[in-house]
């Protein structure tokens, strides 16, 4: 612990005592307990939390009622009941959080003008207005708000009896507290509009309504936006001066950003562009001005040190992780424990949730959008690319336990590869990992000359030293043959030999340069750069290539770049491809390569040449099934499993899914 003083000194607020200064903030909505899909993983989610040493556990959003605050997965609310599968589901959440030592908190949303149409309800917000989607929204009036902050009371009420230590009040990201404070949504001309005063009358209303329904004892934490990232909105200022207003009304004010409608342009979520801990200097303004209430940091913070830093310097009392805990709920144990270099370290990719709302101007039909963004994140919310272990929809206990330590063979060193290695480790096989190269970290060792991918960079040296901090067998520039197989002898192969990139069959494309390759050829690739291949790790080749001065033009066949990339990231992406100058060439096909540059067709056959002293391709990638084949044949009756993209081609996600279920099967 001596490594960090600050984020591992106690703090006791209302009699609890936070035994850190670690927090797990909510993810995933509390309301995904009582659907069969994901039920019990969303306790153990939270529970894992607990057990990984943080001082507090929130769970996600449990809206306030299904009225005119209806929200995406909402479920029947029995907030008067106290018995019955509603009651016992959030007494199950507080239970699995404080038998492990923690805090445990239950956050409490409401959208209000943005909230989901139910009718007959209406939307209701501070002002009246119709929505981009048509939806009217109404004006609050008296009746209304007293009906809110009843429906405050009988919640808090209701979580107090079901065992929770406090409220978390989600009033940032456009939702209650921020429509009331932020001049951009809030125009009134009565009491509850103008000044700072009139427009935190409501808000105050909510938190004193909470505080009676829970006594003195309870704890209340408020989520708020250090700014609404839109002209004329909310600003950091504002929010300080309502934060002295609301100073010791609250225990620990969170420090986040943004609009969830807009994301990640106004930093709701940060992505792998933004600085870590943008919000850390937000949060040491509020910290200036508070005497009474602790404050709270979260967003894109994935190090202790920086963590540490942050308490140590007096920017904030508490440091509250979110993605992060997806990527390693162990986060807490291990920073205390020295083993701060095997701390999985979120990536950014928003895989755990990628963003349900059309942003960029190249986006399609907004209702198309929704369908699809809505798509991706049912599939998978709540998972990890980078970190299996913590996805809440893999149960390991139900796998059966091995019955004798095996010899395993795992074959390739790559990530799929090393996933496999690490938890056939984990499981008490032996494990011997051979790469057919000098190096672990496949193609992710491209990450070594992307300035861009420095998150990711960072879990390729992680994993590689989690491999080597277990008790595996590494045999380095060992190419597996089917006589290496038959002369050993192993009880289980994992085949993780990757995929090889497509190469076009394009005229002249032998003088062209695959994405790959260019990373380790940066002194070839001249100024003007044509990029065939208008995908998401073309773009992203692309956009390093910008990055360090070149003129990139991307040829994509579809009428969309980068289609298979989530919401919030693909936006994150395409606004750094507009801001290097990137041109983009949809719906054009590639028909051949000169040394001076490419001619490309459109769908119509008019032709056009583009001038390029570089030409690259990134079209795919074919999996390297031939080899697979091979070792299957060899290995004979001996159990074998295909994972990463030597199986299917797809994400880190998948290749680390399918690793660590391979694994579990091993007995």
């Amino acid at each position: 612990m001596s490594k960090y003083p600050n984020l591992f000194s106690p703090v006791v607020i209302r009699n609890h005592t936070y035994r850190n200064r670690l927090i797990a903030g909510p993810t995933m909505f509390a309301a995904g307990a009582f659907i069969d899909f994901y039920g019990e993983g969303v306790y153990r989610m939270v529970e894992r939390r607990a057990q990984g040493g943080f001082a507090a556990v929130a769970t996600g959003e449990i809206n306030l009622n299904c009225e005119e605050g209806d929200v995406l997965l909402a479920i029947p609310l029995e907030y008067d009941k106290r018995e019955g599968p509603f009651f016992e589901g959030f007494k199950e959440y507080a239970s699995r959080i404080k038998k492990h030592g923690a805090i445990a908190m239950i956050e409490l949303g409401h959208d209000l003008a943005y909230a989901e149409v139910k009718p007959p309800y209406h939307p209701v917000g501070p002002m009246a207005f119709t929505r981009e989607d048509g939806a009217e929204v109404q004006a609050m009036d008296e009746e209304i708000m007293e009906k809110i902050a009843n429906d405050y009371i009988r919640a808090t009420k209701f979580m107090m009896a079901a065992g929770f230590d406090g409220i978390l009040l989600h009033g940032g990201h456009g939702f209650i507290f921020q429509e009331f404070i932020s001049p951009y949504f809030n125009k009134r001309t009565d009491e509850y509009g103008g000044s700072m005063e009139n427009r935190a009358r409501f808000p105050i209303r909510i938190i004193d309504a909470v505080r009676a329904a829970g006594g003195e004892n309870m704890l209340i934490e408020m989520r708020m936006s250090a700014e609404d990232g839109l002209p004329g909105g909310m600003t950091i200022d504002d929010m300080a001066e309502f934060c002295k207003i609301i100073d010791g009304k609250v225990d620990i004010i969170h420090i986040s950003n943004g609009l969830k409608w807009i994301g990640n342009r106004t930093h709701m979520m940060t992505s792998m562009y933004d600085a870590h801990g943008f919000n850390a200097p937000y949060a040491e303004k509020i910290k200036k001005v508070v005497t009474k209430s602790k404050v709270g940091v979260i967003g894109g913070i994935n190090d202790p040190d920086m963590a540490e830093d942050i308490i140590a310097s007096g920017k904030a009392d508490f440091v509250i992780l979110g993605r992060e805990c997806f990527a390693d709920p162990e986060f807490p144990n291990k920073a205390a424990n020295g083993q701060e270099d095997l701390i999985r370290r979120c990536v950014r990719c928003c895989h755990c949730y990628t963003g349900a709302y059309r942003e960029h101007e190249t986006e399609m039909d907004m209702a198309k959008f929704v369908e699809i963004a809505l798509g991706k994140m049912g599939q998978t919310v709540g998972t990890c690319a980078i970190n299996p272990v913590s996805n809440f929809h893999i149960d390991p206990e139900k796998y059966p336990v091995p019955t004798g330590s095996r010899n395993v063979l795992v074959v390739g060193g790559g990530v799929a590869g090393m996933q496999a290695a690490i938890t056939a480790s984990d499981r008490g096989h032996k494990v011997t990992l051979a790469e057919k190269s000098g190096v672990l970290g496949g193609i992710l060792n491209f990450t070594d000359f992307d300035e861009f991918k420095i998150d990711l960079r960072d879990f390729k040296n992680e994993i590689i030293r989690e491999v080597h901090s277990k008790n595996i067998k590494v045999l380095l520039n060992t190419p597996v043959t089917a006589d290496f197989i038959k002369e050993s002898q192993y009880d289980a192969i994992i085949i993780a030999v990757g995929a090889s990139p497509v190469v076009p069959r394009i005229e002249g494309i032998e003088t062209a340069m695959g994405a790959l390759d260019l990373y380790r050829n940066m002194d070839k690739v001249g100024k003007r750069v044509v990029m065939i291949g208008g995908g998401l790790v073309g773009c992203e080749t692309g956009l390093s290539l910008a990055k360090n001065g070149c003129d990139v033009t991307v040829i994509e066949m579809l009428d969309r770049i980068a289609p298979e990339a989530y919401a919030m990231p693909r936006v994150a992406l395409l606004d750094q491809m507009d801001k290097y100058g990137m041109h983009q060439l949809l719906g054009h096909k590639c028909l051949s390569i000169r040394p001076d540059g490419v001619k490309v067709t459109d769908c119509s056959g008019n032709e056009t040449f583009l001038e390029a002293d570089t030409v690259c391709y990134c079209v795919g990638m074919k999996s390297n099934t031939d080899i697979s084949a091979s070792l299957k044949e060899a290995a004979g009756n001996i159990p074998v499993y295909e994972v990463g993209d030597c199986s299917c081609v797809g994400k880190i996600a998948t290749a680390t899914e399918a690793a660590f279920k391979a694994a579990l099967e091993i007995v």
